[in-house]
C-alpha cells in the first residue's frame, strides 16, 4: 500500500509579530542597546522596498515611529511639509522595516468616494463570466490591515474629505459601492502627506484645497523638514560618491541658498518677495546624478537646465540666475573633467 501524500503546507500569519532590537531594524536611528521593537514577522507580499538612499531625520521618524507601535492610534498621523522633505520616502522607510504591507492612494481633486473603496469588475471563472468586488488600496488596507498611506490628501475636494471622515478616525467604514460596512483592522494605520495644512490655495502650491477643521482635527501632525548641511552631506557621498567633495559641498550651498531665497533662513516663510521654485533634496540628488550621466565633457550649467533652471518662472529666473553665479561663478559654465582636476 503507498504512503499517502501529507499536505503540511499551512497559510502564512501575516500578523504574528516578534520582538526585535530597535538598533537592527532601524540602525539610523537607534544605538545598539536594549530597546526591542516589534514587527510583523512574515513580510507580507504587498509590502513595497523602500528607497535604500534615504536618510531619515531622526526626531521626525522617532516621532513617527512612536505613533505606528503605540497601543492605540487615537489620531491619523499627518505628514506635512513643502516638496521633496521626504514625507512620502519616511511612511515608506516605516513600513518597509516593520514589515507593513502598504498601501498608497493619490488623492487629486477629481478623486471621488468611490475610488477609496473600489469597484466591481468582470472575471472568469469555470467558463463563465462572473462579477466581483475589487476592494480599492484604502478598502483593503482598511479590511485587512497595513498602512494607508493617502498621498497629497490637501489636494482632495470637500466631498472627498467628508466621504474620510470616518475613515480617518478609525470608525465603522460604510463602503457605498458594496453596501457594506467595515471595521478597522487593528494593524491598519492611516498616514496623509500634504504640503499644506489645509489653508487653501498656496502661492506655490495651487492644486492644494482647504479642508473643514473636522477633518484635519483628526490627524496628528509632524512636520518634514529639508535635511540640514551635515546630513545633506551624507546623503551626497552616499548617493554621488564620484563627485569631488568641493563640488557636493557647492551643491548643497546653492541648494540652501536658493531655499533662503524661497522660504527665509528659518524655513518659515517670513521673507519679502520669495521665489516660487523649491530646490528640494530631490532636485538636488537628480542634480548630481546627471552631473555624472552627462558625461565629463558637459558643462554643469547643462545639467542643472535639465533639472531645474527649465522649470524656473520668468519672474523668478533673474534672481536664481544671480545665486548661481554668487555660488558657482564661472565653474558653472565648465565641463566636469575641469572640476574633476579641481583642488
Amino acid at each position: 500500500m503507498s504512503a499517502l501524500a501529507i499536505n503540511t503546507t499551512t497559510a502564512i500569519d501575516y500578523t504574528e509579530m516578534e520582538k526585535v532590537p530597535a538598533h537592527v531594524v532601524f540602525p539610523e536611528l537607534f544605538e545598539p542597546s536594549a530597546v526591542m521593537i516589534q514587527r510583523r514577522k512574515n513580510r507580507h507580499p504587498d509590502c513595497i522596498p523602500s528607497n535604500p538612499m534615504y536618510i531619515p531625520d531622526p526626531e521626525v521618524a522617532k516621532l513617527a515611529l512612536v505613533w505606528l507601535v503605540a497601543p492605540h492610534q487615537l489620531l491619523s498621523l499627518g505628514l506635512q511639509g513643502h516638496t521633496g522633505t521626504g514625507k512620502t520616502e519616511l511612511a515608506l522607510y516605516l513600513a518597509d522595516k516593520l514589515n507593513l504591507p502598504i498601501y498608497i492612494v493619490k488623492i487629486h481633486a477629481r478623486m471621488n468616494p468611490q475610488d477609496l473603496e473600489g469597484s466591481y469588475v468582470l472575471d472568469a471563472e469555470k467558463n463563465k463570466t462572473i462579477t466581483r468586488k475589487e476592494y480599492g488600496p484604502a478598502a483593503k488596507a482598511y479590511r485587512n490591515g497595513g498602512v494607508l498611506l493617502m498621498d497629497e490628501f490637501d489636494k482632495a475636494s470637500g466631498e472627498l474629505t467628508s466621504a474620510m471622515h470616518l475613515l480617518v478616525e478609525g470608525k465603522p467604514w460604510p463602503l457605498e459601492m458594496f453596501k457594506e460596512t467595515i471595521a478597522k483592522h487593528n494593524q491598519c494605520y492611516v498616514i496623509g502627506t500634504a504640503n499644506t495644512y489645509g489653508s487653501g490655495h498656496d502661492e506655490r502650491y495651487i492644486t492644494s484645497n482647504q479642508m473643514d477643521q473636522a477633518f484635519l482635527s483628526r490627524f496628528m501632525w509632524l512636520e518634514t523638514q529639508y535635511p540640514n548641511v551635515v546630513q545633506e552631506s551624507k546623503i551626497l557621498e552616499k548617493f554621488a560618491p564620484r563627485l569631488p567633495l568641493h563640488l557636493r559641498n557647492d551643491i548643497i550651498k546653492l541648494a540652501n541658498a536658493l531655499r533662503d531665497a524661497a522660504l527665509g533662513t528659518n524655513r518659515d516663510g517670513d521673507i519679502d518677495d520669495p521665489i516660487q521654485c523649491i530646490f528640494s533634496t530631490r532636485v538636488m540628488i537628480a542634480w548630481a546624478y546627471y552631473i555624472q550621466t552627462f558625461g565629463a565633457f558637459r558643462k554643469l550649467k547643462q545639467s542643472l537646465d535639465a533639472v531645474f533652471l527649465k522649470s524656473v518662472t520668468p519672474e523668478d529666473a533673474g534672481i536664481v540666475k544671480d545665486i548661481v553665479e554668487k555660488v558657482f561663478g564661472d565653474d558653472i559654465n565648465k565641463p566636469l573633467k575641469d572640476l574633476l582636476a579641481k583642488k
